[in-house]
């Protein structure tokens, strides 16, 4: 079932996020992945990428390539709306797939393909990039030390007056989600969600606050705005003694007991670089994926996670009547 070398990377998109994040990570890991095969529709953007990265196998067609080419895994990075068509060949035909959030369009599409993947026993991933980001992970760590978070706070804006939502989907889906995913992967599950939705100065949803609180009472507060000044990404951990300050991927602050100066942390100091892709934890949670592969472990952002993740978004946007 797993490969016992490299593992056998396919690649499904040759676009730009695919480009920036993903072809380049993998070829970061040549310890533990090889790059066997890219298939795009754009011919173009195809021959790029593959003459790039040295790779041979070329298809227009993902299921020549799933036929054609020895595989374990797959990265399939498109939008959501053409997740459900690529990825469930993928696992059809027996291979482990990463791929982008969103998980599909809905909460109900990513169960589908989370189902898929437990019937044919494959491992899957979501790339929820900040639970791999350098400050977030050390400052969990460092609150977990202490018996774990009691409270979580997630903040994200962006300025989008007069924009459509990405794809013309749900925001909270599209967007928000890594704030949401940030809260479950700090706290696990909620017991308890209570959200306000409005529409300011646009026709669609695109101010989200709410108020969790979870299984191990800790609780965890989300700030969305899509219609304010600036993009703006903070998060907020406290613990026993503790409390995190994060402006990720860039830098946290972190006072413990009260002391006169807080502890510094940086991305740039703890991953040995100042490369966006590797500070904010794009190449670790392919790391995370491809190693998991190997070993034959189920990634801790799994497909049945992200359902989770997706039908907890779709309950926050919701509102309270």
């Amino acid at each position: 079932m797993f490969s016992l070398g490299k593992v056998k990377v396919g690649f499904i998109g040759a676009g730009n996020i695919a480009n920036a994040w993903h072809y380049p990570s993998v070829a970061d890991l040549s310890d533990l992945a090889e790059m066997a095969a890219v298939c795009d529709l754009d011919e173009e953007r195809l021959n790029t990428t593959a003459d790039k990265y040295g790779v041979a196998s070329r298809f227009t067609d993902l299921h020549e390539m799933l036929g054609s080419v020895e595989l374990d895994a797959v990265y399939c990075i498109g939008p959501p709306m053409v997740l459900m068509e690529t990825v469930i060949p993928c696992l059809e035909a027996g291979k482990h797939v990463f791929t982008e959030k969103p998980l599909g369009m809905s909460a109900d599409e990513a169960e589908q393909m989370a189902s898929t993947a437990a019937a044919h026993d494959r491992l899957s991933m979501v790339g929820f990039n900040r639970r791999f980001a350098y400050v977030i992970a050390r400052c969990k760590e460092m609150v977990d030390e202490r018996g774990g978070p009691t409270q979580v706070v997630a903040e994200f804006h962006k300025c989008m007056l007069g924009q459509r939502p990405y794809y013309d989907m749900s925001i909270v889906l599209m967007d928000v989600i890594h704030s949401v995913d940030f809260l479950r992967h700090l706290c696990g599950d909620p017991r308890e969600v209570h959200s306000a939705v409005r529409r300011m100065h646009n026709d669609w949803d695109n101010v989200f606050n709410a108020l969790l609180t979870f299984e191990n009472d800790a609780i965890g507060l989300l700030s969305a705005n899509r219609a304010s000044g600036t993009r703006f990404e903070a998060f907020e951990i406290h613990g026993r003694g503790i409390a995190c300050y994060i402006r990720a991927p860039e830098r946290a602050e972190v006072w413990i007991e009260d002391a006169k100066a807080p502890v510094i942390l940086t991305g740039e100091e703890l991953a040995g670089s100042s490369d966006n892709r590797i500070t904010y934890g794009f190449l670790r949670e392919s790391e995370h994926f491809l190693t998991c592969v190997r070993d034959g472990v189920q990634p801790i952002s799994n497909f049945a996670d992200a359902a989770k993740t997706m039908c907890l978004c779709e309950t926050i946007e919701q509102g309270d009547l």
